[in-house]
Protein backbone atom coordinates (compact mmCIF):
# COMPACT_ATOMS: atom_id res chain seq x y z
CA UNK A 1 0.00 0.00 0.00
CA UNK A 2 1.21 3.74 -0.80
CA UNK A 3 0.79 6.05 1.89
CA UNK A 4 0.84 9.74 1.48
CA UNK A 5 0.24 12.79 3.25
CA UNK A 6 -2.86 14.94 1.81
CA UNK A 7 -4.54 17.56 3.38
CA UNK A 8 -7.94 19.27 2.53
CA UNK A 9 -9.85 22.97 3.73
CA UNK A 10 -12.79 22.92 5.83
CA UNK A 11 -15.01 25.47 6.25
CA UNK A 12 -13.19 27.60 9.01
CA UNK A 13 -10.40 27.76 6.58
CA UNK A 14 -8.13 25.68 8.40
CA UNK A 15 -5.69 23.13 7.16
CA UNK A 16 -6.36 19.65 8.38
CA UNK A 17 -3.49 16.81 7.59
CA UNK A 18 -4.66 13.37 7.66
CA UNK A 19 -2.66 9.96 5.87
CA UNK A 20 -4.14 8.40 3.14
CA UNK A 21 -3.91 4.70 1.86
CA UNK A 22 -3.13 4.10 -1.44
CA UNK A 23 -3.08 0.27 -3.55
CA UNK A 24 0.51 0.69 -5.27
CA UNK A 25 -1.45 -2.11 -7.69
CA UNK A 26 -4.10 0.63 -8.76
CA UNK A 27 -2.06 3.25 -9.33
CA UNK A 28 -2.04 3.88 -13.07
CA UNK A 29 0.13 7.79 -13.03
CA UNK A 30 1.69 10.31 -11.23
CA UNK A 31 0.40 14.16 -11.06
CA UNK A 32 3.05 16.23 -13.12
CA UNK A 33 1.21 19.32 -12.95
CA UNK A 34 -2.32 20.96 -12.01
CA UNK A 35 -3.03 24.23 -13.00
CA UNK A 36 -6.07 25.62 -10.52
CA UNK A 37 -7.19 23.75 -7.66
CA UNK A 38 -7.96 20.17 -7.81
CA UNK A 39 -8.76 17.38 -5.60
CA UNK A 40 -9.15 13.70 -5.90
CA UNK A 41 -13.06 13.13 -4.84
CA UNK A 42 -12.48 9.01 -4.52
CA UNK A 43 -11.25 10.00 -1.05
CA UNK A 44 -13.85 11.25 1.88
CA UNK A 45 -13.25 13.88 2.13
CA UNK A 46 -12.27 15.05 -1.44
CA UNK A 47 -7.96 14.80 -1.06
CA UNK A 48 -6.40 17.85 -2.64
CA UNK A 49 -3.81 17.02 -5.42
CA UNK A 50 -0.06 17.70 -5.71
CA UNK A 51 2.61 17.05 -7.98
CA UNK A 52 3.88 13.06 -8.03
CA UNK A 53 0.42 12.50 -6.64
CA UNK A 54 -0.34 9.26 -7.43
CA UNK A 55 -3.32 8.95 -9.90
CA UNK A 56 -5.66 5.88 -9.49
CA UNK A 57 -7.71 3.90 -11.45
CA UNK A 58 -10.99 4.67 -9.22
CA UNK A 59 -9.65 7.93 -8.82
CA UNK A 60 -12.06 11.02 -9.42
CA UNK A 61 -10.00 14.10 -9.72
CA UNK A 62 -12.38 17.59 -9.78
CA UNK A 63 -11.92 20.73 -10.18
CA UNK A 64 -12.41 22.91 -6.35
CA UNK A 65 -14.34 26.24 -6.79
CA UNK A 66 -13.78 28.65 -7.61
CA UNK A 67 -13.45 27.52 -10.88
CA UNK A 68 -12.85 29.95 -14.51
CA UNK A 69 -12.78 26.76 -16.95
CA UNK A 70 -8.88 27.82 -17.32
CA UNK A 71 -8.12 24.65 -15.41
CA UNK A 72 -6.00 21.84 -16.47
CA UNK A 73 -3.96 18.79 -15.02
CA UNK A 74 -1.41 16.75 -16.73
CA UNK A 75 -0.02 13.13 -15.82
CA UNK A 76 2.39 10.96 -16.70
CA UNK A 77 1.15 7.91 -16.85
CA UNK A 78 2.49 4.25 -15.59
CA UNK A 79 3.57 3.39 -18.76
CA UNK A 80 5.10 6.47 -19.38
CA UNK A 81 3.03 8.79 -21.43
CA UNK A 82 2.03 12.30 -20.61
CA UNK A 83 -1.53 12.75 -20.79
CA UNK A 84 -2.99 16.90 -20.69
CA UNK A 85 -6.57 17.34 -19.12
CA UNK A 86 -7.30 20.20 -20.59
CA UNK A 87 -10.59 22.32 -19.34
CA UNK A 88 -10.92 24.51 -21.97
CA UNK A 89 -10.73 21.50 -24.83
CA UNK A 90 -14.23 20.42 -25.79
CA UNK A 91 -13.12 16.80 -25.37
CA UNK A 92 -13.05 17.32 -21.46
CA UNK A 93 -16.09 19.17 -21.63
CA UNK A 94 -15.92 21.95 -19.77
CA UNK A 95 -14.46 19.71 -16.53
CA UNK A 96 -17.59 19.71 -15.50
CA UNK A 97 -17.72 16.12 -14.01
CA UNK A 98 -14.60 14.40 -12.72
CA UNK A 99 -11.96 13.48 -15.51
CA UNK A 100 -12.53 10.55 -17.73
CA UNK A 101 -9.46 8.87 -16.53
CA UNK A 102 -10.21 5.62 -19.01
CA UNK A 103 -8.04 7.09 -21.51
CA UNK A 104 -5.31 6.03 -19.68
CA UNK A 105 -5.34 3.17 -18.62
CA UNK A 106 -3.40 0.40 -20.70
CA UNK A 107 -4.82 -3.07 -20.16
CA UNK A 108 -1.77 -4.85 -21.41
CA UNK A 109 1.41 -3.36 -20.07
CA UNK A 110 4.04 -2.92 -22.46
CA UNK A 111 7.63 -4.10 -20.91
CA UNK A 112 10.12 -1.83 -21.38
CA UNK A 113 12.42 0.46 -19.56
CA UNK A 114 10.27 3.01 -18.53
CA UNK A 115 7.51 0.95 -17.54
CA UNK A 116 10.30 -0.86 -15.49
CA UNK A 117 11.34 2.34 -14.09
CA UNK A 118 7.68 3.37 -13.23
CA UNK A 119 7.22 0.26 -11.43
CA UNK A 120 10.35 0.49 -9.18
CA UNK A 121 9.10 3.90 -8.39
CA UNK A 122 5.83 2.65 -7.21
CA UNK A 123 7.26 -0.29 -5.13
CA UNK A 124 9.51 2.24 -3.25
CA UNK A 125 6.13 4.21 -2.57
CA UNK A 126 4.80 1.40 -1.22
CA UNK A 127 7.11 -0.26 0.92
CA UNK A 128 8.57 3.19 2.14
CA UNK A 129 6.56 6.25 1.78
CA UNK A 130 8.37 8.29 3.92
CA UNK A 131 10.94 7.79 1.07
CA UNK A 132 8.85 8.72 -1.45
CA UNK A 133 7.53 11.74 0.22
CA UNK A 134 11.51 13.15 0.61
CA UNK A 135 12.03 12.51 -2.83
CA UNK A 136 8.76 14.52 -3.96
CA UNK A 137 9.81 17.49 -1.77
CA UNK A 138 13.16 17.98 -3.89
CA UNK A 139 11.49 18.47 -6.96
CA UNK A 140 12.34 22.29 -6.44
CA UNK A 141 16.02 21.55 -5.52
CA UNK A 142 18.71 23.85 -7.01
CA UNK A 143 20.90 22.19 -8.91
CA UNK A 144 23.11 24.33 -9.85
CA UNK A 145 23.97 27.02 -13.23
CA UNK A 146 23.12 25.44 -16.42
CA UNK A 147 25.56 23.03 -18.09
CA UNK A 148 27.71 23.10 -14.60
CA UNK A 149 25.56 20.73 -12.02
CA UNK A 150 26.57 17.40 -10.57
CA UNK A 151 24.51 14.71 -11.95
CA UNK A 152 22.72 11.57 -9.93
CA UNK A 153 24.22 8.04 -10.88
CA UNK A 154 26.08 5.36 -9.61
CA UNK A 155 29.81 6.05 -9.13
CA UNK A 156 32.29 2.71 -8.89
CA UNK A 157 34.31 1.72 -5.73
CA UNK A 158 37.44 0.58 -6.13
CA UNK A 159 40.84 0.13 -3.71
CA UNK A 160 41.70 3.38 -5.02
CA UNK A 161 38.68 5.46 -3.87
CA UNK A 162 35.39 6.54 -5.63
CA UNK A 163 34.91 6.86 -9.29
CA UNK A 164 33.21 10.22 -10.05
CA UNK A 165 33.41 10.39 -13.88
CA UNK A 166 29.12 9.92 -14.02
CA UNK A 167 28.64 12.29 -11.43
CA UNK A 168 30.78 15.05 -12.39
CA UNK A 169 31.03 14.98 -16.25
CA UNK A 170 29.36 18.18 -17.08
CA UNK A 171 31.72 20.44 -14.45
CA UNK A 172 34.90 22.61 -16.35
CA UNK A 173 38.04 21.66 -15.46
CA UNK A 174 39.28 23.15 -11.85
CA UNK A 175 39.02 21.95 -7.95
CA UNK A 176 35.57 21.68 -6.19
CA UNK A 177 34.39 21.19 -2.42
CA UNK A 178 33.10 18.43 -2.54
CA UNK A 179 30.95 16.57 0.73
CA UNK A 180 29.73 13.43 0.79
CA UNK A 181 27.06 12.00 2.92
CA UNK A 182 25.33 9.27 3.78
CA UNK A 183 21.07 9.02 3.07
CA UNK A 184 19.33 7.01 5.97
CA UNK A 185 16.51 4.99 5.33
CA UNK A 186 14.32 8.12 5.26
CA UNK A 187 16.06 9.04 2.03
CA UNK A 188 17.30 12.45 4.41
CA UNK A 189 20.70 12.59 4.59
CA UNK A 190 23.21 12.34 7.39
CA UNK A 191 26.21 14.82 7.41
CA UNK A 192 28.49 15.26 10.15
CA UNK A 193 27.73 17.92 12.77
CA UNK A 194 31.47 19.14 12.13
CA UNK A 195 31.48 18.77 8.48
CA UNK A 196 34.78 18.85 6.41
CA UNK A 197 34.77 19.09 2.78
CA UNK A 198 36.90 17.86 0.51
CA UNK A 199 39.24 19.37 -2.37
CA UNK A 200 39.28 17.48 -5.36
CA UNK A 201 40.58 18.73 -8.39
CA UNK A 202 38.98 17.55 -11.24
CA UNK A 203 39.55 16.56 -15.50
CA UNK A 204 37.62 14.54 -17.22
CA UNK A 205 40.27 13.55 -19.42
CA UNK A 206 42.15 12.48 -16.00
CA UNK A 207 39.91 11.73 -13.44
CA UNK A 208 41.44 10.88 -9.97
CA UNK A 209 40.16 8.64 -7.52
CA UNK A 210 37.88 10.38 -4.62
CA UNK A 211 38.76 9.50 -1.28
CA UNK A 212 36.73 7.21 -0.05
CA UNK A 213 38.00 5.66 3.50
CA UNK A 214 34.88 5.28 5.17
CA UNK A 215 32.27 4.81 2.30
CA UNK A 216 30.93 1.93 1.68
CA UNK A 217 28.44 0.17 -1.37
CA UNK A 218 24.89 2.46 -0.44
CA UNK A 219 23.20 5.15 -1.44
CA UNK A 220 24.87 9.65 -0.60
CA UNK A 221 24.30 12.44 -1.64
CA UNK A 222 27.23 14.74 -2.63
CA UNK A 223 27.22 18.31 -2.23
CA UNK A 224 29.46 21.37 -3.70
CA UNK A 225 30.16 23.67 -1.01
CA UNK A 226 30.71 27.55 -1.87
CA UNK A 227 33.89 29.39 -0.87
CA UNK A 228 33.91 32.34 -2.12
CA UNK A 229 33.04 34.24 0.95
CA UNK A 230 36.12 33.03 2.37
CA UNK A 231 34.56 30.80 4.72
CA UNK A 232 33.43 27.76 2.74
CA UNK A 233 29.84 26.72 3.66
CA UNK A 234 27.59 23.90 1.87
CA UNK A 235 25.27 25.16 -0.82
CA UNK A 236 21.90 23.35 -2.03
CA UNK A 237 23.86 21.75 -4.99
CA UNK A 238 24.12 18.27 -4.57
CA UNK A 239 23.40 14.88 -6.71
CA UNK A 240 22.21 11.56 -5.13
CA UNK A 241 24.76 9.16 -5.73
CA UNK A 242 24.48 5.21 -5.64
CA UNK A 243 28.02 3.36 -4.45
CA UNK A 244 28.69 0.24 -5.81
CA UNK A 245 31.38 -2.14 -5.81
CA UNK A 246 32.96 -3.29 -8.46
CA UNK A 247 31.31 -6.27 -9.24
CA UNK A 248 28.19 -5.01 -9.63
CA UNK A 249 28.86 -1.27 -11.02
CA UNK A 250 28.38 -2.37 -14.56
CA UNK A 251 24.54 -3.81 -14.28
CA UNK A 252 23.83 -0.72 -11.16
CA UNK A 253 25.33 1.95 -13.92
CA UNK A 254 23.49 0.31 -17.13
CA UNK A 255 19.98 0.31 -15.79
CA UNK A 256 20.52 3.82 -14.26
CA UNK A 257 21.80 4.76 -17.60
CA UNK A 258 19.49 3.42 -19.50
CA UNK A 259 16.62 5.03 -17.58
CA UNK A 260 17.99 8.76 -17.85
CA UNK A 261 18.25 7.99 -21.55
CA UNK A 262 14.43 7.11 -21.62
CA UNK A 263 13.37 10.33 -19.60
CA UNK A 264 16.04 13.05 -21.04
CA UNK A 265 13.51 14.47 -23.00
CA UNK A 266 10.68 14.46 -20.13
CA UNK A 267 12.77 17.39 -18.28
CA UNK A 268 11.81 19.85 -19.83
CA UNK A 269 8.03 20.27 -19.28
CA UNK A 270 8.52 17.94 -15.86
CA UNK A 271 9.70 18.62 -13.08
CA UNK A 272 8.76 15.58 -11.32
CA UNK A 273 11.16 13.63 -14.01
CA UNK A 274 14.77 14.22 -11.65
CA UNK A 275 12.81 13.17 -8.35
CA UNK A 276 11.52 10.15 -10.09
CA UNK A 277 14.88 8.80 -11.20
CA UNK A 278 16.08 9.75 -7.68
CA UNK A 279 13.87 7.67 -6.51
CA UNK A 280 14.87 5.49 -8.91
CA UNK A 281 18.33 5.19 -8.01
CA UNK A 282 17.23 4.56 -4.06
CA UNK A 283 15.58 1.78 -5.49
CA UNK A 284 18.91 0.32 -7.63
CA UNK A 285 20.69 0.54 -3.80
CA UNK A 286 18.20 -1.77 -2.44
CA UNK A 287 19.07 -4.74 -5.11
Amino acid sequence: MIRVIVCWLITCGLVVVRLQTFSSAQVIGTIISAHGNWCDDSQKPCAAVWRMYPVQRESKLVRVPPANGQESVTIRTRWGVKEIFDCTKPRELGCKGPLDLSRIIVQEKPKNVVTAFLDAVSELAADRPNVYETFREGILQVRGFEGQVLSDGVAKLSKRGLSLENILSRLDVGDYLLELCPLNDAGEPKCPDQSVPINYSWNAKNPGAFPASDVHAGIYRLYRWNNGTGTPRRTREYADVLVAEEAKYQTLSDNFRQVVEATRNWDAEDSTAPALRRAYLYTLARQ
